[in-house]
């Protein structure tokens, strides 16, 4: 597969990263003083790539993501997100590319509680303008692919951790983003559970070439990925 930014086999076309931050900055003002989160991070995510960003608490991975997937801009430095730098993006578009091209998994899963998981899975598409057969069509065809078609019905407070979280997956996946963002996803899950989902990320960039961007403190599931950036004080470090 073609790395971003180098020259593909034919013709004279390059291969753009997903996603990639260029000397990133990110700086948040508390009580006055300023909290550097980020300080010059550069990062390339190309197509197919699962990439892993490990560091202690508070070290800037969080920030890292949501910049990543433009829920937050740098204060310098620029991300370009499909080739579009956010920061240049009014509102509302940055709003769509985020429905329609990234994917977010979060530690807490943030199901809504009076819906069914398929109804769950359901929620993106509905955003999206997607018609109501389709959505249900491919919210049961996402339940399968994570092993629950047969727990569709079911609100979250009648699944596990781990169901539930997997039912958070095919949530993200609903709209065929090209890009993948995991915020500590296995952090509220036992160890077994936790290796369970990171299998599961593993086959979806393996069998659907999704770029993975993975946040986590368990070194087990860093080592599913491909390449991993260790980060502390918000710099990579080697």
């Amino acid at each position: 597969m073609p790395r971003g930014g180098r020259m593909m086999g034919t013709g004279d076309r390059v291969m753009a990263p997903v996603v990639a931050a260029r000397g990133v900055h990110k700086e948040y003002r508390l009580d006055g003083t300023a909290v550097h989160a980020l300080r010059g991070v550069t990062l390339e995510v190309d197509e197919g790539e699962f990439v892993g960003v490990v560091g202690p608490s508070g070290c800037g991975k969080t920030t890292l993501l949501h910049l990543l997937g433009g829920v937050d801009l740098p204060t310098s430095g620029e991300v370009a997100l499909l080739g579009e730098i956010t920061a240049r993006l009014s509102d509302a578009r940055l709003a769509r590319l985020r429905l329609h091209r990234v994917g977010f998994i979060f530690q807490r899963f943030f199901l809504l509680p009076m819906l069914t998981a398929e109804e769950n899975v359901m929620v993106p598409m509905m955003e999206a303008g997607v018609p109501e057969a389709e959505r249900r069509r491919r919210a049961r065809e996402l339940l399968a692919y994570v092993g629950l078609e047969h727990r569709a019905r079911h609100i979250p407070g009648r699944l596990s951790g781990g169901e539930a979280q997997r039912v958070a997956i095919a949530r993200a996946l609903a709209n065929q983003p090209r890009l993948l963002l995991a915020d500590e996803p296995t952090g509220e899950l036992d160890a077994a559970t936790g290796a369970e989902i990171g299998r599961l990320l593993q086959r979806l960039n393996r069998e659907e070439g999704t770029a993975i961007v993975l946040v986590t403190h368990n070194a087990e599931l860093a080592a599913l990925c491909g390449q991993v950036h260790r980060m502390r004080d918000g710099i990579f470090v080697e």
